[in-house]
């Protein structure tokens, strides 16, 4: 029984990846590489930065600010920094 909440679990997490993928492809023009960073789908060597200047996984990515191409990290320290943005 656990290990079938294991594979629901790990294929609702691999579906909500593919999602963010196909969003990011048709939103942003973004694509995720062979080492999961998010890279320009034009030109799958340059790496998408966050606004400090880091390379950013699929893993990490929280989301991007509304309106922008800022990129945003799900840890903490980002997530507080975009709260005190508004």
């Amino acid at each position: 029984m656990a290990l079938a909440k294991y594979r629901t679990e790990k294929k609702s997490k691999d579906t909500n990846a593919r999602n963010v993928i196909i969003d990011l492809q048709k939103i942003r023009g973004k694509f995720v590489d062979s080492h999961g960073f998010i890279v320009e789908q034009n030109n799958l060597s340059e790496r998408v930065l966050t606004k400090d200047g880091e390379e950013i996984r699929l893993e990490e990515f929280a989301g991007v600010r509304k309106g922008s191409e800022v990129f945003i990290k799900n840890d903490i320290n980002s997530i507080l920094e975009l709260i005190e943005s508004f």
